[in-house]
């Protein structure tokens, strides 16, 4: 019997602990999720904000989003002309850089 009012003393301790922690982290998490994509944000846990992306950066972003949005769109057609994403998007990069 003993061991069994242990066991709950312990199951109620945690419980505790972590109803305490539940504020802090979601806290933490609202703060981390109002950064837009463009914005410079720093890792949980430290005070030196991240660099912000080069020029060479964002326009590899955008060439990647746009080659997406391609592959989406012709996805059918292209994968009966036999082409997988893998082939698609060097052809695709060398076009858009172009």
């Amino acid at each position: 019997m003993a061991s069994i009012s242990r066991f709950a003393a312990a199951a109620g301790a945690a419980l505790l602990l972590l109803a305490s922690l539940a504020p802090a982290v979601a806290q933490s998490g609202a703060a981390t999720r109002g950064a837009t994509a463009g914005q410079a944000q720093a890792p949980a846990g430290t005070t030196t904000p991240r660099r912000p992306r080069s020029a060479a950066q964002l326009r590899n972003d955008q060439i990647m989003r746009d080659c997406g949005a391609e592959w989406r769109r012709d996805k059918a057609r292209l994968q009966a002309a036999g082409k997988t994403w893998r082939s698609f998007l060097p052809e695709c990069r060398a076009r858009r850089r172009s």
